[in-house]
């Protein structure tokens, strides 16, 4: 069971939500009341947009023991996407009340854009944009938008993507003020938009959301306070309405329509949750969101058990009837007829035919009128060597990722920081899940492999063991080399740091801001630029480099005395910078 568990948060890493409810579905046959499970599934449905469903599995992973703090950050999204911003951003906050947190700190600006708050928007996000976080760019975009500011939501998709990228999202942006708060949040924090017959109108289980004890987030001693009528309450109620005779002709009915498969049990409040995936809807990825023309829609959710009142099921009124009937006599004993056994079986096919031999002189020839089968060349098998088997062999895992070219790029960064410790091994790649491992080796065992591993580790590279098994595909990456013996020469472009203070697409524009900027930093950027560097599809003007972070913080902080817009930038190493002539 904690494998199952372990494989289903496993796939929820990597993005396969269909088969994390499959491993979470087979652990709960295992344990049906496991409050890990109940976590894993709510996790699972959040992801695949069942807000309602996953609200109640959070309720029940709590109640089972699971700390809030655990959950938060998912149960916090859960809650936007039943339109509930107030609930979720308690929990965001709850969750940046124990460290940093990028992701979450994204999706509170968001959430505070959707329930209309723009200081507690831009404050939120201010952090982030001044580090140069792309994703937040992406984030104020979609926020803008949703505070009804378009205008400005387009120009930072005109400025942060390629012309066509940004033409195909301009229509999203622009919808988003029709969009309701839950399909505000689907649309910012998933990429999923609703189809256009919907916009503006929720799924109804949503809709219908009006956040019931069962999926809205607990404190302390709430869970205290009886609730619900009290215990055999509802069976009398049940059994003082409805005569015995109507109530068996109803369990008949109920059973005949379940023989005939035109019917099923009505789930039980205890009843697992659906662990099918969801049907498969036209989305919109985040990741691959200006890629796609058409809209996405929410799957429906089925109703919350909880709600449904209980009745008994077919199999229960056919186990009770059971239990009343009388039961059997055993029948009386009698003599049994001898049984005959089959004659021994031959020990060879040989011997089998041995009595089919020809008599003598018996002739092989083919009747008159009849295909002689000896003149017939049947084809036969080869005697050909199989091919070899792929060996199981041993490596050190370096780097995941989708972009074999860019694992390319990984490969010689890594071996220049691996202080020779990769020394003439060679880049392999290996598929796991939608991504492709980078692997150095093979290594002779698992233990050297572990050294290594050791080594790197110490100095700082990410990297673990791993042994492929036999039979699976490790193939060379193609253009690169072997890793280097030694220390690496220094870098071109070393990691340096900057002050950034504009961007652009068009360099000569480039060199008219600087004229500007400088002119008015009153000799704070003298000697000191201009320089540029790519920065997804636009460029970004620097000046520097400086000695220390530190040393660039007191420039921006300089600047802005002076009026003017910056933030501190450090490239990394081998990331080109260059002179901007």
């Amino acid at each position: 069971m904690a494998a199952l568990i372990d494989a289903g948060d496993a796939a929820i890493g990597l993005g396969d939500v269909a088969a994390a409810i499959g491993f979470f579905g087979r652990a709960q046959e295992i344990a049906p009341t496991n409050p890990r499970i109940s976590l894993g599934m709510a996790r699972a449905y959040t992801l695949s947009r069942r807000p309602v469903e996953a609200l109640r599995l959070f309720a029940e992973a709590e109640r089972g023991g699971i700390p809030l703090t655990v959950m938060a950050a998912e149960r916090g999204l859960a809650f936007d996407l039943v339109g509930d911003a107030a609930s979720a951003q308690e929990l965001y906050r709850l969750v940046l009340s124990s460290g940093p947190n990028e992701d979450i700190r994204r999706k509170l600006a968001l959430s505070q854009a959707i329930s209309g708050d723009r200081v507690g928007f831009e404050a939120t996000l201010l952090p982030l944009l001044e580090k140069g976080d792309f994703a937040a760019f992406r984030t104020r975009a979609f926020g803008l938008a949703i505070l009804g500011d378009t205008d400005a939501a387009v120009g930072i998709a005109r400025d942060m993507m390629p012309g066509a990228a940004s033409a195909q999202i301009e229509p999203y942006l622009r919808y988003m003020t029709q969009l309701t708060p839950a399909q505000q949040a689907a649309a910012g924090a998933l990429g999923i938009f609703p189809r256009s017959s919907n916009v503006g109108r929720d799924d109804p289980d949503i809709a219908a959301y009006t956040g019931s004890a069962g999926t809205t987030a607990t404190t302390a001693g709430s869970n205290l306070a009886p609730a619900g009528a009290p215990l055999g309450s509802r069976a009398k109620a049940r059994t003082a309405r409805e005569p015995t005779s109507d109530r068996r002709t109803r369990r008949d009915q109920r059973r005949g329509a379940e023989r005939s498969g035109r019917r099923q049990a009505p789930p039980s409040p205890a009843a697992a949750p659906p662990l099918a995936p969801p049907p498969p809807a036209q989305e919109t990825p985040a990741a691959e969101l200006p890629a796609l023309a058409s809209s996405g829609e929410l799957p429906a959710v089925t109703p919350d058990p909880s709600s449904v009142e209980t009745q008994p099921s077919p199999a229960q009124d056919e186990a009770a009837a059971r239990a009343a009937a009388p039961l059997p006599q055993p029948l009386p004993a009698r003599a049994l007829p001898p049984v005959s056994l089959p004659p021994e079986p031959r020990e060879s096919v040989l011997e089998a035919f041995a009595g089919l031999d020809l008599a003598d002189g018996a002739s092989t020839a083919p009747r008159a009128g009849a295909v002689d089968i000896r003149s017939i060349e049947v084809p036969r098998e080869t005697n050909e060597p199989p091919k070899p088997a792929i060996p199981s062999r041993n490596w050190v895992q370096i780097a995941t990722g989708r972009d074999i070219a860019a694992l390319a790029f990984d490969w010689r960064r890594i071996t220049r920081s691996a202080g020779g410790e990769l020394a003439g091994k060679k880049a392999f790649t290996a598929p796991w899940g939608e991504a492709n491992r980078l692997l150095a080796g093979p290594y002779e065992s698992a233990r050297e492999a572990r050294a290594v591993v050791a080594k790197l580790t110490a100095m700082g590279v990410d990297s673990f063991a791993f042994t492929s098994a036999r039979g699976e595909e490790v193939t060379a990456l193609a253009g690169t080399d072997a890793a280097p013996n030694g220390p690496p020469p220094a870098p071109a472009n070393p990691a340096r740091n900057w002050v950034q203070v504009a961007t652009g697409r068009d360099r000569d524009a480039l060199g008219f801001d600087w004229r500007r900027i400088s002119r008015k930093a009153d000799g704070a950027l003298k000697g000191k630029g201009p320089f540029v560097a790519s920065w997804g599809a636009t460029t970004r003007l620097l000046s520097g480099p400086y000695d220390s972070e530190a040393a660039a913080q007191d420039v921006v902080t300089q600047l802005k005395k002076l009026g003017i817009d910056s933030f501190t930038f450090s490239s990394k190493d081998g990331e080109p910078v260059e002179k901007l002539d």
